[in-house]
């Protein structure tokens, strides 16, 4: 048992290493770490092959959450490509960008609202593809630099991620693992979001208020940009449109014990796919094929180590540093928050599910949807810790249309929001559960924060300057 857990484990480490040095794409990294498993599992465990299934679709007692979770996320790529390809998105934003009138805070506010409304209903990835080039347009007939307005949409499209519960994958694997149903996710982690999105505006623009002007004659330009010019197909942007809405309106008020949510989302990728009359070989071949067959990988062994007690054994250590829920949700989402800025947040969340699991057992039931919660926050910010993972895509298009920007400058301003962001939430659950303890924690937080944005915006020599000048007006501000 000890070999085949040591085994287990290194998999899930090489497969990490392989995703973080680009040696093999993502999608066999993990396969080729679920046939190894699949070895240890059947060959050292003497187990049978129906554990397989077990690991890939789930379980009658996890109500084959894996299976549930495939098919939502599948349906749900199926309508957004079809509203991609209809224009609608597109249309949405350059409508959007008019209405700022040429002010330079109103299309600030305006890029970072048409940027959280593409992360609730896009992927990351496919929002970045939309906005920036579009950004980099606008920026170009308004001649201004569009660095600031990218990077706060760098930032703030993985806000927009935690705003519904199919918002990302990370969204999708929690809710169905827990059973947690769309208004809930949303009263309790998309208002959050929203809470930090005013937040983040608003220390966006207080940063670069000097930085961003827009002459009036170069915005007239801009005015003169018909959106009809996007719409591809008419009756299809209306046709996405409303199986959009429809899927919104049906997840709230259709309970998920009634109706699943991926039993809904299937329906209405159907019913749109028959009335756009498009060539359904088309839509399949344009679906992710590749996070599909990476996420199938990942739940063979994420649950292989659930299967070992590797995770119950985490569950139980995290538990044993004390501490009440309120404690132990700060852990989940820093912890998470920290392992996602390095590593993909599929395969964090996917194992810490479990680990979660574990640490609700003996709280008051509904309680521990606290820690999926937390779960849920901390997997999706950790993105911007570091221009890693999807970020780097940020870079890459913004080189391509020949606007760079730095690494480091990504990387000072991804690391000050994130850990901005993520205070602000643990002030949030410091108000609602233990206000002494939330207190001791933040202080924590910022003797780590300060010293470390002194160094990232001073350099090395001026730093130690700052921070003894720094110092010094806390203590006289103490004596009096």
């Amino acid at each position: 048992m000890i070999i085949s857990i040591l085994i287990i484990l290194g998999c899930f480490i090489g497969v990490i290493v392989l995703i973080l040095t680009n040696k093999l794409s993502r999608a066999v990294s993990s396969l080729l770490g679920a046939l190894i498993v699949y070895f240890v599992l059947i060959y050292l465990e003497n187990e049978d092959f129906t554990i397989i299934v077990d690991l890939l679709f789930g379980t009658a007692e996890d109500s084959y959450a894996n299976v549930h979770s495939l098919i939502l996320i599948i349906s749900i790529m199926i309508i957004i490509q079809i509203s991609h390809d209809a224009g609608l998105f597109q249309v949405l934003a350059i409508s959007l960008v008019k209405l700022s009138k040429g002010k330079p805070l109103y299309l600030m506010t305006i890029f970072c609202v048409i940027c959280l409304i593409l992360a609730t209903v896009l992927n990351n990835v496919l929002s970045i593809i939309i906005l920036i080039p579009l950004t980099i347009t606008v920026s170009r007939i308004l001649n201004i630099d569009p660095s600031p307005y990218i990077l706060t949409q760098a930032v703030l499209v993985n806000l927009g991620a935690t705003m519904f519960s199919i918002s990302s994958i990370p969204n999708v694997l929690i809710s169905i693992y827990a059973g947690i149903s769309f208004m809930d996710f949303l009263l309790n982690v998309g208002l959050v979001s929203l809470i930090t999105f005013g937040f983040s505006v608003l220390f966006f623009l207080g940063l670069y208020r000097k930085e961003i002007r827009i002459k009036k004659e170069d915005f007239e330009i801009l005015k003169e940009f018909e959106t009809k010019n996007f719409i591809q197909n008419r009756t299809l942007l209306i046709e996405s449109t409303i199986a959009l809405l429809s899927l919104m309106m049906l997840f709230i008020f259709i309970p998920s014990t009634f109706i699943p949510p991926d039993m809904i989302a299937l329906s209405i990728a159907l019913i749109l796919i028959i009335m756009s009359k498009l060539n359904p070989k088309e839509i399949i071949s344009k679906i992710d094929i590749e996070l599909i067959l990476y996420l199938l990988g990942i739940f063979i062994i994420a649950g292989a180590l659930e299967s070992t007690g590797v995770l119950n054994s985490l569950g139980n250590l995290i538990l044993s540093i004390g501490g009440g829920l309120y404690t132990q949700i700060i852990i989940v989402m820093w912890l998470s928050a920290f392992l996602s800025s390095s590593i993909d947040n599929v395969p964090i969340t996917q194992i810490l599910l479990p680990v979660i699991t574990t640490m609700t057992m003996g709280l008051p039931l509904g309680t521990g949807n606290q820690l999926y919660y937390g779960l849920a926050i901390g997997a999706n910010w950790g993105d911007n810790l570091t221009p890693l993972g999807d970020n780097i895509i940020v870079i890459q298009i913004a080189e391509k249309n020949k606007r760079p920007i730095s690494f480091l400058k990504f990387f000072k301003l991804g690391l000050i929001t994130t850990i901005y962001q993520l205070s602000i939430v643990t002030i949030y659950y410091t108000l609602i559960f233990e206000f002494l303890q939330g207190l001791i924690i933040l202080m924590a937080i910022s003797f780590i924060v300060l010293p470390l944005y002194i160094f990232l915006k001073f350099g090395p020599k001026k730093s130690s300057k700052k921070l003894r000048t720094v110092l010094s007006a806390a203590k006289n501000y103490i004596i009096k």
